[in-house]
């Protein structure tokens, strides 16, 4: 009779710390940016981060897709009422509406990816791939692949974020050929595929045989136009080249993946610490060129090689990618080394 009341004691332990484990598992919101899941980009690429969190750390996390915009800030401060342990947004579109909802819940815990240099608020941690060194390899591969001498960029919202992609674009392809022409349209949108397409079907007219697509949904547009005009579309955010194996030059992913995930990690682990906005470039493995088997032989060895060797001055600081928030609207140069700014076109 003891021996069956120690093993019905240690079965109901058991089931206890099981329920407290159970019950101090990290719970995170994503709030996601414009476009949703199912992007294959930006939003996509967060979920994958939220995903092996789940995996390596044990966490639960739910997903609100607001239906616009002007939903951001109802959906933050929804989730921020419901206790999660952190509220994940993201985009450049979502920084007011989370500086609101961080200021209306001073205990929560944010944490924002893809923002500026300046911190949020006190329970904000920010994320920034830098997008722009990220943008100057790719840049390197469309200039140097381009025959006809003229490669495009295809923007969503003609905004500054968007900016620093095409100002790392247009320096990279610059430093590794000079008489390069670079061709810079902005879509208006970032869920209009249509748009995309009629905007690189455009700039394939204007000669540009590689065009860069930085526009969410919008892109899957600039993809299909370089299948149709046989030229060469550049992904963004997430890997792209299995969208048109052949037909995507490479995709300059934003490991966002990764900043979420190590924004979720500091919570899970107690290190959490706001008002800051940590940088991600191609040092720390925030940004990269994707190559793999839908994309093999398309991007000549020397190509790669040049890639290769400015990538490294990158690293050690040799070479500094422009960014369009830090430039000063005044200066004719960008830069280091310095090239000509882009005439506007």
């Amino acid at each position: 009779m003891k021996l069956f009341k120690t093993v019905i004691l240690c079965a109901a332990l058991s089931l206890g710390a099981m329920t407290a484990i159970a019950e101090a598992a990290t719970r995170v919101a994503f709030v996601t940016a414009e476009g949703g899941l199912g992007d294959h980009s930006f939003n996509d690429m967060i979920n994958e981060g939220l995903k092996k969190a789940k995996t390596d750390l044990g966490i639960e996390f739910v997903v609100i897709q607001p239906r616009a915009v002007s939903d951001m800030q109802s959906s933050l401060i929804r989730a921020a009422g419901q206790r999660f342990d952190l509220v994940l947004g993201a985009s450049f579109d979502m920084i007011e509406p989370m500086k609101a909802a961080a200021k209306a819940f001073p205990d929560q815990k944010f944490g924002i990816i893809d923002v500026g240099s300046d911190p949020i608020a006190p329970n904000v941690v920010g994320a920034v791939a830098k997008d722009w060194e990220g943008s100057f390899i790719v840049g390197i591969a469309a200039a140097m692949t381009s025959k006809t001498g003229t490669i495009g960029f295809v923007g969503g919202k003609d905004i500054p974020v968007i900016h620093r992609f095409f100002n790392g674009y247009y320096y990279g392809a610059k430093m590794a050929r000079p008489d390069i022409n670079v061709l810079e349209r902005y879509s208006g949108s970032f869920t209009d595929p249509a748009a995309g397409k009629e905007y690189a079907l455009a700039l394939v007219n204007a000669k540009s045989d590689v065009n860069f697509a930085v526009a969410n949904l919008t892109g899957a547009g600039v993809i299909d136009a370089a299948k149709s005009t046989k030229t060469f579309a550049i992904g963004v955010d997430s890997n792209q080249n299995g969208m048109a194996p052949g037909t995507v030059l490479t995709s300059m992913m934003k490991r966002v993946d990764v900043l979420a995930y190590d924004i979720v990690k500091s919570v899970v682990d107690g290190t959490f610490k706001g008002g800051v906005n940590k940088q991600y470039g191609l040092k720390e493995g925030g940004v990269e060129a994707a190559m793999d088997n839908n994309n093999k032989g398309l991007i000549s060895d020397a190509t790669l090689k040049k890639m290769d060797e400015l990538k490294a001055k990158v690293i050690s600081g040799e070479i500094v990618v422009p960014n369009y928030i830090e430039l000063d609207p005044a200066a004719k140069q960008m830069g280091t080394p310095p090239i000509d700014r882009p005439a506007a076109n």
